[in-house]
């Protein structure tokens, strides 16, 4: 390789973290104006008045919210003891375990394929696949700053690349077993989209490792148990969702569930409604093109004999896998409401779909470098690169916007919370506070006054505070 050439290598890689790590930044950023709304109410009231032991056990009679979820019970209740301080680092935190989860994950994957892949491109991909799905997701405030919504469905997000990298680890052990078995137990108790989605990778992959040891492949020897151990403990999960007392007293309000003819028409069409949108979207092709310019540029010609067949029985597997992913993460929903899952709940499917276009770009990029590279072809790839790069630089301006109106709303529930501490220490039995209106961020809902249909957080949060609320609309 070149001097002139590891340069630009180098240089191309730089900015292109630069970029990405800078717009994580921001939603990490953002992550200081956390604080507790709706549900998280209801969860508070009972940390503190039940304490962590009872609330888990709400799991089995609890019906105020969802605590049939007992992985989000965990790691709210861990996250409680903090207060806002919590709150504020569990954003910046769940970021970067997200980026070396996914780090980890392909360097394992790279390692079992022979596919030469440094650690910086693998954070480079990781932080690519984790910013977009973030910016794409169709509810952020929701998904990210909302803690029983960002518990439920993004922080498996977060773990399911530690499921899976520990599963692909070719280094076998008993603790490592446990780990594996421990880790699938609580990545699959946040919700049922999430674990449905859990289930069915690690079902995939067991059927490969399965496959592959019959043919001695060793990758696939040492890593068919952990596969199967992990299955065994997500399928457990699933059954501790389904099974709940409170999740069967949920599901009545929903009436009958779809039907196993109507359930697949409806996962048909709404799958390939989702997966159709996402093609369409100009925005979301971009992140396959940005991909596929960045392997291009950073491959080089001839580091492995390139397989067209395979290649393109690859790009066809991956999309079909994230076609599987996206109908498995649409299943509980279309099942139980017969409709698509909230906003914040798609998130999940987003994710596949971002990591999907980054994979599928990625190998684009690399099969082209080793098909054709006249010396021409690096010089304009950079440039085209370059161009692309705006695209994200756009969005990281865009998420930006958020922090004024972010910074508001934290700062006026800082003051609601100091007038209601001033009220309990001089002994007030009522206290008038001010909701906070949750249509700048999109929608989340606060304190409501009786009659109104949140007042039931309102119920909580006097519950926690121990204190009557007379709640003002704004």
């Amino acid at each position: 390789m070149s001097f002139e050439r590891e340069k630009i290598q180098k240089f191309t890689l730089t900015a292109g973290l630069a970029v990405f790590l800078i717009g994580l930044g921001v939603y990490a950023y953002l992550g200081l104006y956390f604080r507790y709304w709706a549900d998280d109410w209801c969860y508070n009231a009972d940390f503190k008045n039940l304490g962590f032991l009872e609330t888990l056990r709400g799991y089995a009679y609890n019906v105020t919210y969802t605590p049939s979820r007992y992985s989000v019970t965990i790691l709210a209740g861990m996250f409680y003891l903090l207060g806002v301080f919590g709150l504020q680092i569990l954003i910046p935190l769940s970021l970067l375990l997200w980026t070396l989860g996914l780090v980890r994950l392909f360097k394992n994957i790279a390692s079992i394929s022979g596919f030469s892949l440094s650690t910086l491109q693998a954070v480079l991909i990781s932080a690519m696949i984790v910013y977009f799905s973030i910016y794409f997701a169709p509810h952020l405030y929701q998904s990210l700053y909302w803690n029983t919504g960002f518990f439920t469905y993004t922080f498996p997000l977060v773990l399911t690349p530690w499921v899976l990298a520990l599963v692909t680890d070719q280094n076998a052990s008993k603790p490592k077993l446990i780990l594996v078995a421990l880790l699938s137990l609580l990545a699959g108790g946040f919700s049922e989209a999430s674990c449905t989605v859990l289930v069915s990778i690690l079902a995939l992959y067991t059927v490969i490792a399965f496959i592959g040891s019959r043919y001695q492949k060793p990758w696939a020897q040492k890593t068919f148990v952990p596969s199967l151990v992990a299955l065994t403990l997500a399928i457990i999960a699933m059954a501790l969702l389904i099974f709940a007392p409170t999740t069967q007293i949920r599901a009545e309000r929903y009436g009958e569930p779809a039907s196993l003819p109507e359930l697949v028409t409806l996962l048909f069409n709404f799958t390939r409604e989702f997966v159709t949108l996402s093609i369409k979207d100009y925005q979301q092709l971009l992140i396959l093109l940005l991909a596929g310019l960045f392997s291009f540029v950073l491959s080089s010609k001839g580091e492995r004999q390139l397989n067209i067949p395979k290649t393109l029985g690859l790009g066809v597997g991956i999309f079909a896998v994230a076609v599987l992913l996206v109908a498995a993460s649409l299943t509980p929903s279309a099942y139980v409401e017969r409709g698509l899952p909230i906003l914040r709940t798609q998130i999940i499917p987003r994710h596949i779909m971002v990591f999907a276009f980054v994979a599928l770009g990625w190998i684009g990029g690399y099969a082209l470098r080793q098909l054709y590279a006249p010396t021409w072809s690096q010089i304009t790839a950079v440039v085209a690169l370059l161009v692309t790069l705006a695209f994200p630089v756009f969005t990281i301006f865009t998420a930006s916007k958020y922090v004024p109106i972010y910074s508001q709303r934290a700062q006026l529930w800082d003051e609601r919370e100091a007038k209601i501490q001033v009220a309990i220490e001089n002994n007030v039995e009522k206290v008038e506070v001010i909701a906070i209106d949750g249509a700048p961020v999109g929608g989340i809902r606060d304190f409501d006054p009786p009659g109104k249909r949140g007042y039931w957080i309102t119920r909580c949060a006097e519950d926690y505070y121990h204190i009557k609320l007379q709640v003002v609309l704004p």
